[in-house]
């Protein structure tokens, strides 16, 4: 009785394995086309590659080239304005010195002719006898002044001075200019001041924002470089009044698998709301280095996924590179039903993604041409 016992369960037990083998083979021809387990290198690709950041200072380089050719006609036009005006000047000085001279010239003439008539009074004085030259010396030298012509006489008993050509009467000429260089011109210039507000737009090429997200079976990243934006910022300011906006096309996002990637769209919903966009609102300073160009503290500000706004906070870590070019870094978590995202689910819910993903940026920004205050 017992050995049949024994081998009833023997067999109960064989049977119960072979069904349990069953059912696995089973559920791995139902999900074998629908779960796809993939290893990948624990790298978000937060920093650009080394060629797109010479690329940037190439383009860069061209920009600043343009702007310098675009204002050189406008500046030489302005420096021959300049110097024909100083032409002008320069003639109008000489008329009034030639003029002046010919006043003294005329002056001149009648002194002499005065004094050629004083001459011959005193030639005519000394030819008559001693006494009727002793009772009218007054009359004859009185009607020899009467002789001389009124017209080349001056009026005066001493020439007038010509005014000095450096200082012109009021009104007569236009004051001069203030004295600069010859050739001396200015050009736009472009200062990168990091305490300062100044005005910045993002390099599309060297940002990165992106979502790592966990689900039962493992982790994934969606990454995207289609970033654009601007904004103002003064990173030594203890207020932090900043603004901008920056946003990413929702549809470009990738995690390496084709269809998550449909199914992640679908639940965005791409179709209808095509940008996630984070508006900033203040940076709210931790530390700050303005000699070595750093800051770290928290940016706030209002993200919208799915057409859902909410408010949003982000640690962030701000350097400069050797280009001048701003970098930030930061990450913080959000639950995607608090944008009416809905979580991603198959097999009835066995294999799962969980609510909260963690959402990171890495993003150059560049100072925009006459963006300083």
């Amino acid at each position: 009785m017992c050995a049949m016992a024994r081998k009833l369960l023997t067999a109960l037990g064989v049977v119960f394995v072979l069904g349990l083998v069953g059912a696995a083979i089973a559920g791995l021809a139902i999900v074998k086309d629908r779960i796809r387990v993939v290893v990948q290198a624990d790298d978000s690709g937060t920093e650009p590659e080394p060629l797109a950041l010479v690329r940037d200072d190439v383009q860069m380089l061209q920009r600043d080239l343009g702007v310098l050719r675009e204002a050189l006609p406008g500046q030489f036009e302005r420096l021959g304005a300049a110097l024909d005006e100083r032409a002008e000047l320069r003639h109008a000085d000489v008329t009034r010195l030639a003029d002046a001279i010919a006043a003294t010239d005329r002056r001149v003439a009648a002194l002499e002719q005065e004094l050629a008539a004083a001459r011959r009074t005193l030639a005519e004085f000394a030819s008559r006898p001693v006494g009727a030259a002793a009772a009218e010396p007054v009359t004859e030298i009185a009607s020899a002044a009467v002789t001389t012509p009124a017209t080349d006489a001056p009026e005066t008993d001493a020439p007038e001075r010509a005014a000095p050509v450096s200082e012109p009467p009021a009104g007569d000429a236009p004051a001069e200019p203030a004295k600069t260089g010859f050739l001396s011109f200015s050009v736009p210039t472009r200062k990168f001041d990091f305490a300062a507000r100044q005005d910045y737009e993002l390099v599309p090429q060297l940002c990165r924002v992106g979502f790592d997200a966990k689900s039962t079976l493992h982790d994934f990243t969606g990454v995207t470089s289609t970033v654009s934006g601007k904004f103002t910022a003064d990173f030594d300011d203890p207020e932090g009044a900043w603004s901008g906006a920056v946003e990413c096309e929702a549809a470009t996002l990738t995690t390496g698998l084709e269809g998550r990637d449909d199914n992640m769209r679908e639940h965005l919903d791409t179709e209808h709301h095509g940008a996630i966009r984070f508006e900033i609102e203040r940076f709210e300073p931790t530390a700050v280095d303005v000699g070595k160009q750093t800051a770290s503290g928290a940016i706030d500000g209002r993200m919208t996924i799915r057409g859902k706004t909410r408010e949003l906070r982000m640690p962030i870590e701000i350097s400069v590179d050797a280009s001048k070019r701003i970098v930030i870094a930061g990450q913080t978590t959000l639950k995607l039903t608090d944008f009416e995202v809905p979580v991603p689910s198959q097999l009835g819910g066995t294999i799962t993604m969980q609510d909260e993903v963690a959402v990171w940026i890495a993003l150059r920004a560049r100072m925009r041409a006459g963006g300083g205050e």
